[in-house]
């Protein structure tokens, strides 16, 4: 092992755990032109619950965090341990939130570039905004967290692209190589088809985040509908398969603001609110579902406003129904 990396990681164990900023933090670097600040920090909450996903993940996070805990049992076996990690799934499926986990259980702040913005709002400064976030990230000792990073390292035979993109490529591989094996750096893609071949190299762990399973909504929905019972969870759950986690809160947010503000049950609160986030394709399903939970409580008029459907197009799920049976 190299010596400056055993300097680097003992660095960072005997510095890491403000949970304040201002402690050792040097300010956000600005870009030079706006005076805005190119990233947001974020403390790390203590309290912050562990994000709910498959046990294989759910592993890997487990491993990942143990190693940076006991980093000294590495280093005295002449081992590093993993610094750099790419967060891959759709949107909303919980990329940020672990990322602010991950900070939260190491006591580091978190300091979030999004590159999209970067883009967006530097376009022609945008290598030397990111290599001034980067230095800040390695010079104090925090946990960088580069969000949309296929919106910079996207594959370099991309012929669309502009030649300023394709020097930050450049710049973020060199960047990957020389990253210290003391400092964490995470980052986040919605499109990892999109990435560089040669960007997926420099990472150590890659983490793959899916939309949750049916029984991962259901203890999605418990923490957020705590007063549900889990016989109701269940009827709701299969209508959710394929949302996003972002969706599923979403979702159980609306429910209990219906059941404040329109003084419903809980049940009918939430087949008001389901229509919403339901697929066309099963709207029969919902509707029938409804009425056999519902029975005679709901109208033909309650049930068009769940599903989204006609009067007519009710009657008609209905009668499918009663026909089949």
């Amino acid at each position: 092992m190299f010596y400056h990396d055993i300097v680097g990681i003992l660095y960072s164990r005997n510095n890491g755990g403000n949970t304040t900023r201002g402690v050792n933090v040097d300010p956000l670097p600005v870009d030079l032109d706006s005076k805005l600040e190119t990233a947001q920090i974020f403390t790390p909450n203590p309290d912050l619950p562990k994000p709910i996903f498959d046990l294989v993940l759910d592993s890997q996070i487990d491993d990942f965090l143990d190693q940076q805990i006991n980093i000294e049992t590495l280093v005295e076996n002449d081992l590093l341990p993993p610094s750099k990690v790419l967060l891959i799934g759709p949107p909303g499926t919980g990329k940020t939130m672990l990322a602010k986990y991950i900070a939260a259980k190491l006591g580091k702040e978190l300091v979030i570039l999004d590159l999209a913005t970067v883009i967006s709002s530097f376009l022609g400064k945008t290598g030397l905004n990111i290599k001034r976030v980067l230095d800040y990230a390695k010079r104090n000792n925090v946990i960088l967290l580069l969000d949309e990073f296929d919106a910079i390292a996207k594959r370099r035979d991309d012929l669309s692209d502009l030649g300023e993109l394709k020097r930050v490529v450049n710049i973020l591989l060199v960047e990957l190589d020389s990253w210290p094996s003391g400092s964490i750096l995470l980052a986040t893609s919605n499109h990892p088809d999109l990435l560089d071949k040669a960007v997926w190299r420099r990472f150590d762990e890659i983490f793959s985040i899916e939309n949750p399973t049916e029984e991962n909504i259901q203890k999605l929905l418990k923490v957020n509908l705590p007063t549900f019972k889990t016989s109701e969870l269940r009827i709701l759950s299969p209508f959710l398969v394929g949302r996003s986690a972002a969706d599923i809160c979403s979702y159980a947010n609306k429910v209990k603001r219906r059941i404040v503000m329109k003084k419903t049950d809980n049940v009918s609160s939430a087949f008001l609110e389901l229509g919403s986030f339901v697929n066309k394709d099963i709207k029969g399903d919902l509707c029938r579902k409804a009425k056999d939970v519902l029975a005679n409580t709901v109208t033909i008029r309650q049930l068009a406003q769940i599903t989204g459907l006609s009067p007519s197009g009710v009657h008609y799920h209905l009668s499918k129904e009663e026909h089949h049976d």
